[in-house]
C-alpha cells in the first residue's frame, strides 16, 4: 500500500508542475457541455414558407405555424439563397407545395405546418389536397442524407489531425525532430515536406471516404466528384497545418488529445452536425469563422444542390486562407526552435 500512495503522489506532483494539462482537464469537457446545452436547448425549427393567392383564412392559419411571406408569383421566392423554406400556391382544389429539398427536416417542418394549418380551419372553409416537388433532392432524402456531407468532411478533418499532431509529437519524442532543427534545413521547408507527405496521404483518404460514402452508404452526389474532392483535400489540408501548429504546443501524446478537444471538438458542434438555425446568434457567428463550417457548406451545396464551382468558390478561398495562416504559423514556430 505504501508503494501505491508513493507512486500516487508522483502523478500529482506530475500535474503539479504541467498546469497546463490541469486547465485542459477542466476546461475542456465544460466547453464541451457548454455548447452542446446551448445547441440542445435551442428551441423547435419554424419554417418560412412563401405564399401566393391563398384565401385569407389560409393565410391567417398558416401564420399561427410558420413565418409567412406574402409574394403575388411563385417566381419571386427565393428558394436557392435560403430566404424561404417553401412556397405554397393554390391550384383549384389542391395546394401546390415547393420546397427546397436539401434539408429533409425543414422539409418536413413546411409540410406538417401547412397541414396543420390546413386542419386548424374552421367549419364550412375549403379543405384542399397537398401537392408537394422539392428544388433539390425527393421524399426519399431522410436526415442522415443531409448531413453525410458534413460527416465525411469532419471526419477527414479529425483523423488527418490527429494524424498529423501525433506523428510530430512521435518525432519529437524520439529525437528525429530535434535532428532535423539543428540540419540547414530552413522551417518552411520543413513544414512544406510534411504538407506535401500528409497531403499526399490525405488525397488517398479523400478518395477512398468519397467512395465508401456514395458506393456503400449511398449518400447522394448532385454535383461533381472533383469539386467534392477539391474540398474535402482542402479541408485535409486546413487540419494538416492546424495540427502542425498545435504539435508545436504538444510535448505529448495525451497532450495532442487534449488540445484536440479545444481546437478541433468545438469546430464540429458547430460545423453543422446540429442545426444552428435557431440557435444563439453568437454562435451563428463564431461557427462562421471556423474552416469546418466553410467546408461542410461546400460540401453540401455541391452533393445536396449540385453548385458548380462558382457557388462555392468562396468558401473553398476562406479554406486556403486558413491554409495559408496556418502555415505560416507553424513554420514561425519551428523557427523560433531552430534557434533555441
Amino acid at each position: 500500500m505504501r508503494n501505491s500512495v508513493a507512486l500516487a503522489k508522483r502523478v500529482l506532483q506530475q500535474f503539479r508542475h504541467d498546469p497546463r494539462t490541469v486547465v485542459l482537464l477542466i476546461i475542456a469537457p465544460i466547453l464541451v457541455l457548454w455548447l452542446l446545452s446551448a445547441i440542445l436547448n435551442s428551441p423547435n425549427y419554424r419554417p418560412t414558407i412563401a405564399e401566393v393567392g391563398l384565401p385569407a383564412p389560409m393565410v391567417q392559419a398558416l401564420e399561427t405555424e410558420a413565418d409567412v411571406v406574402q409574394l403575388s408569383s411563385a417566381s419571386d421566392a427565393n428558394l436557392v439563397d435560403g430566404k424561404q423554406d417553401a412556397v405554397v400556391t393554390l391550384d383549384g382544389t389542391a395546394l401546390k407545395i415547393t420546397v427546397e429539398g436539401s434539408n429533409p427536416g425543414h422539409s418536413q417542418a413546411c409540410v406538417i405546418a401547412v397541414q396543420r394549418a390546413m386542419s386548424s380551419l374552421v367549419a364550412g372553409q375549403p379543405t384542399a389536397q397537398l401537392d408537394v416537388t422539392y428544388l433539390h433532392g425527393s421524399s426519399d432524402w431522410g436526415v442522415f442524407d443531409f448531413f453525410g456531407p458534413v460527416f465525411i468532411g469532419v471526419f477527414v478533418f479529425f483523423f488527418v489531425f490527429i494524424t498529423s499532431g501525433m506523428s510530430l509529437v512521435t518525432e519529437r519524442s524520439g529525437g528525429t525532430m530535434e535532428r532535423l532543427l539543428v540540419t540547414p534545413i530552413k522551417s518552411w521547408q520543413l513544414v512544406a515536406g510534411y504538407c506535401i507527405g500528409f497531403g499526399v496521404a490525405a488525397i488517398v483518404q479523400s478518395l477512398l471516404v468519397l467512395w465508401a460514402s456514395t458506393a456503400l452508404l449511398h449518400f447522394p452526389n448532385e454535383g461533381s466528384p472533383g469539386l467534392v474532392i477539391l474540398t474535402t483535400f482542402s479541408m485535409a489540408l486546413v487540419s494538416m497545418t492546424l495540427g502542425l501548429l498545435v504539435s508545436a504546443l504538444a510535448k505529448t501524446a495525451f497532450q495532442v488529445i487534449q488540445l484536440l478537444i479545444v481546437f478541433v471538438v468545438p469546430q464540429i458542434l458547430l460545423s453543422g452536425v446540429f442545426d444552428l438555425t435557431n440557435a444563439p446568434a453568437w454562435m451563428r457567428v463564431l461557427s462562421v469563422c471556423f474552416p469546418i463550417t466553410h467546408g461542410a457548406n461546400a460540401l453540401r451545396d455541391i452533393m445536396l444542390r449540385g453548385v458548380g464551382f462558382s457557388g462555392v468558390a468562396l468558401n473553398i478561398g476562406i479554406l486556403w486562407a486558413f491554409i495559408v495562416a496556418f502555415f505560416g504559423l507553424a513554420t514561425m514556430s519551428f523557427s523560433r526552435r531552430q534557434t533555441r
